[in-house]
């Protein structure tokens, strides 16, 4: 996605800036008056803009990373063969070293949470909250259809704008959305809307999706000794709250709260519930 088309209209735009990590052209939003550093990672085909409404309830005590996934949203992807898990987490931990910042506190959401389980290894955080995390393994048609779907983007250019012109359809993103479970505004689907339109968008999305594979971190979730916190949603329709409280009994210091109502967006429908909830058991 080309900056200047959107940076007008973009959530905290003020705050953004562009860094060159190899091999990836970072969009990242850094905001903040307080010293103790915050990494929000966003899930599958979202961008930085899904954190606009829970990022002002850290932003007076907090130092504020948010970044655009490789791929996603205004983060040009450097190589189509680091979308997994193992690389993408890799490649965080080179820009967030190459911004001198170490993050005590790791927020994710759904993709976004695994990935921040997997680069606490390295930055050793306080404290992950892991936000309908998503931490299961594909199953069934899923486990060999994303491989193949990969190979298949890298032959065929066509399919990312195939898929980007569905995006164009507004009753089929909002019952995309819908189908997660949770409820958005117009404002916010039309977010969605823009990404879901754009081939290279798209494409990040479809490649983190073929190429994601779980298998090492979850054979090494007795490792992690970091307090991880899970906080789903009883009615997300993308990943059960029970995803959560699994992984959160593996964990040496795993702790999984469930919130009413809310869907697999919650930290967009609700942004005050779920800032309240961090904040309550917050370490730090």
């Amino acid at each position: 996605m080309r900056w200047s088309d959107h940076k007008a209209s973009w959530p905290n735009h003020a705050h953004s800036r562009f860094i060159r990590t190899p091999p990836h052209d970072w969009h990242v939003q850094h905001f903040g008056t307080g010293t103790k550093p915050i990494l929000f990672l966003h899930g599958t085909g979202a961008s930085t803009h899904s954190w606009a409404g829970l990022i002002p309830y850290f932003q007076d005590d907090f130092d504020i990373v948010a970044v655009d996934l490789p791929g996603h949203g205004f983060t040009a992807l450097g190589s189509k063969q680091r979308s997994s898990l193992t690389l993408m987490g890799e490649d965080i931990v080179a820009l967030c070293r190459e911004m001198s910042i170490t993050p005590e506190l790791i927020i994710g959401h759904s993709a976004g949470a695994a990935l921040a389980l997997e680069i606490s290894k390295a930055l050793k955080p306080r404290a992950v909250f892991g936000l309908n995390a998503a931490t299961k393994t594909f199953a069934g048609l899923a486990s060999w259809a994303f491989p193949f779907a990969a190979k298949m983007i890298a032959l065929n250019p066509f399919i990312p704008s195939f898929v980007a012109g569905l995006g164009r359809n507004e009753r089929r993103v909002k019952s995309l959305i819908e189908n997660t479970g949770s409820k958005l505004t117009s404002a916010q689907l039309a977010f969605y809307e823009t990404l879901f339109q754009n081939q290279k968008h798209v494409e990040g999305a479809l490649l983190m999706m073929a190429q994601w594979n779980l298998d090492h971190l979850l054979y090494r979730l007795h490792e992690i000794t970091t307090p991880v916190y899970f906080i789903s949603a009883e009615n997300d329709k993308t990943i059960s709250p029970v995803v959560s409280i699994e992984t959160a009994a593996v964990l040496p210091n795993g702790t999984a709260y469930v919130l009413d109502h809310l869907g697999h967006l919650a930290h967009e429908e609700d942004p005050k519930l779920v800032a309240e909830t961090i904040l309550q058991v917050m370490p730090i």
